[in-house]
C-alpha cells in the first residue's frame, strides 16, 4: 500500500497536466476522425504518404534554387512518369501470370490431391486419410469460392473501378498541393495549437521524421526485396516470378506476419510448377535467402532512424490496427505504433519530473 500511494500520486499530478491532457485529446478527436470518417478521407491519407516520399525530392530543388511550385510540379511528373513505366512495362506480366494461375488452378489442385493421397498411403500409419480428406474438401472450398468471385468480378467490380479513377484524378492533384503549400499548411496548423505547445512540436517532430522515414524507407524496401526476389525466381526459371517477386515485395509491409504468409504461396506455386524436386527446395532457399538479407541487412540500412520497437509490440499493433481498420490499419501500424511510444515516453517523463520535484530540496 506505502509503494501504491506514491504511484497514484504521479497519475494524479499527470492528470492535473493540462498540457498532456490536452495533447492526449487531440490524438484521441483524430483516432476517432480515422477509425469512423477514413474511408472518406482516404484520398487524402493516400496523397500524404506519397508526398512524404516525394517530400525529399522537392526539398533537394528547392535548395537548387528552384521555386517551391516547379519543384512540386517536376517530383510529382517523375512519379508519374515512373508509375506509368511500371504499369505498362510490368502490369501486363504479372495479370498473365495470375490468368495462367486461375487457368491452371483446377489441375494444381488435383496435382496436391494425389500427392497428398500418395503420401498417405505410403504412411497410413502415421497420416489421418479423415483428415486428408477435410484438408482437400476446404481446399477445395476455397478454390470454388475465388472461382465465383472471378466470374463475378466484371459487374460487381464496377464500382471500384469508378473509385479507381477517382483516386487516379483526385490523389496526384492533392499531392502537387501538398508539396507546394506545406510551409503555409503547417502554418495554418500551428494557429490551431494551444498556447502551451512544446508537447505537440516534441510529438510532431518526433512522428513527422519516423513516419517520413518509415514511408520513403518502406517504398525502397518495396522495391528492392521485390525486384530481387523476382530476380532470383526468374533465374531459377520458375514460372510465376513476377507473382512471386510481387508478393514477396509487399510482404514487407507487414513485419513478421507478412513474410510468413508470403512463404505458403512461394512453396505451393513452386510444387505446383515442379513438384517435389531440386528446383521447389533451390526456390524455396533463394526465398530465404531473400527474407534474410532483407531483415539482417537492407532493414537496418534503410530505417538507421525509425523508432527501435519490439518485435512483440511490433506484431500486437498489426494485430490491433488490421483488426480495426482491416488492411490499411496493417500498413499503418508501425507509424501508429510509434506514435503511442512517443506519447507513453512523454508520459512517463512528465511523471518523473513530478517526482523529481516532490524530492527537490
Amino acid at each position: 500500500m506505502a509503494d501504491r500511494a506514491p504511484r497514484l500520486g504521479r497519475w494524479q499530478a499527470l492528470a492535473r497536466d493540462r498540457e498532456f491532457l490536452a495533447l492526449v485529446g487531440v490524438l484521441a478527436g483524430a483516432f476517432l476522425l480515422l477509425h469512423f470518417f477514413g474511408h472518406v478521407i482516404a484520398p487524402v491519407l493516400v496523397a500524404l504518404a506519397i508526398a512524404y516520399v516525394l517530400d525529399g525530392m522537392v526539398e533537394a530543388l528547392v535548395r537548387l534554387r528552384f521555386a517551391r511550385w516547379l519543384a512540386a510540379w517536376c517530383a510529382l511528373v517523375l512519379a508519374l512518369a515512373a508509375a506509368l513505366l511500371a504499369v505498362l512495362a510490368v502490369l501486363p506480366l504479372l495479370l498473365d501470370q495470375i490468368a495462367r494461375f486461375v487457368r491452371e488452378a483446377p489441375q494444381h489442385l488435383a496435382t496436391l490431391r494425389a500427392q497428398l493421397a500418395a503420401w498417405q498411403q505410403a504412411h497410413a500409419e502415421w497420416i489421418n486419410p479423415r483428415l486428408v480428406e477435410n484438408a482437400l474438401a476446404s481446399l477445395f472450398d476455397v478454390a470454388r469460392d475465388w472461382g465465383g468471385k472471378l466470374v463475378s468480378f466484371s459487374v460487381s467490380s464496377i464500382p471500384d473501378l469508378v473509385a479507381l479513377a477517382i483516386y487516379a484524378i483526385l490523389v496526384p492533384v492533392l499531392v502537387f498541393f501538398l508539396l507546394k503549400d506545406k510551409p503555409k499548411l503547417l502554418a495554418w496548423m500551428r494557429q490551431w495549437l494551444p498556447a502551451e505547445r512544446r508537447l505537440f512540436l516534441r510529438v510532431w517532430n518526433e512522428v513527422d521524421a519516423q513516419i517520413g522515414n518509415y514511408i520513403r524507407g518502406k517504398v525502397w524496401e518495396t522495391l528492392i526485396v521485390g525486384t530481387v526476389a523476382w530476380a532470383a525466381f526468374a533465374f531459377l526459371h520458375h514460372p510465376y516470378a513476377l507473382l512471386l517477386g510481387a508478393l514477396t515485395g509487399i510482404s514487407v509491409w507487414v513485419p513478421f506476419i507478412g513474410a510468413a504468409v508470403t512463404t505458403l504461396p512461394v512453396i505451393l506455386l513452386s510444387f505446383f510448377s515442379w513438384g517435389a524436386s531440386e528446383q521447389t527446395l533451390s526456390a524455396i532457399v533463394a526465398y530465404l535467402i531473400v527474407q534474410a538479407l532483407d531483415g539482417n541487412v537492407l532493414v537496418p540500412w534503410l530505417f538507421s532512424e525509425m523508432v527501435d520497437l519490439h518485435p512483440v509490440a511490433i506484431v500486437i499493433a498489426v494485430l490491433v490496427f488490421g483488426a480495426l481498420w482491416g488492411v490499411v490499419g496493417v500498413f499503418v501500424a508501425i507509424p501508429m505504433a510509434a506514435l503511442i511510444e512517443s506519447v507513453l515516453a512523454i508520459a512517463l517523463e512528465r511523471q518523473g519530473a513530478v517526482e523529481a520535484e516532490k524530492h527537490a530540496p
